[in-house]
This record gives structure tokens, C-alpha cells and sequence, in this order.
């Protein structure tokens, strides 16, 4: 047989929804954060999008740290 098993196929995708509620998590903790601050609607939009680039920086790292 060529190609992944099942099983590497299934492991793959175990963590996706993890991944991405982390990142949402993270990326509406800034996004609430410059809310509070009272800060404009862009950097409302600014401090959500570097948030979603900071979770998802994290969650590589923390997944490349598992796997090592």
C-alpha cells in the first residue's frame, strides 16, 4: 500500500480544533483587551489580527516542543 496509514492520517487532524480554539482564544483576548483600552476600531482590528499571529506562533512552537 503507498501512501499514509490511517492512523497518521487520524493524528494529524487529533488537534486541529485545539489549534484553533487556542488561537481565537488568543486572538479575541487581544482584540477585548484594546476594547478596553478604548482604542479605535482599527487598532481593535490590528490588536485581534496580532493576536491570531501570536496563537498561532505559540502553537507551533508548543507543538514542535512535544514533538522534539
Amino acid at each position: 500500500m503507498v501512501g499514509p496509514t490511517r492512523a497518521e492520517i487520524e493524528e494529524a487532524n487529533d488537534y486541529s480544533q485545539i489549534k484553533w480554539g487556542f488561537v481565537v482564544l488568543i486572538a479575541l483576548s487581544g482584540g477585548l483587551t484594546a476594547v478596553y483600552a478604548d482604542a479605535s476600531l482599527t487598532a481593535i482590528a490590528v490588536a485581534t489580527l496580532v493576536g491570531a499571529l501570536v496563537g498561532t506562533a505559540l502553537m507551533q512552537y508548543l507543538f514542535w516542543m512535544l514533538r522534539g
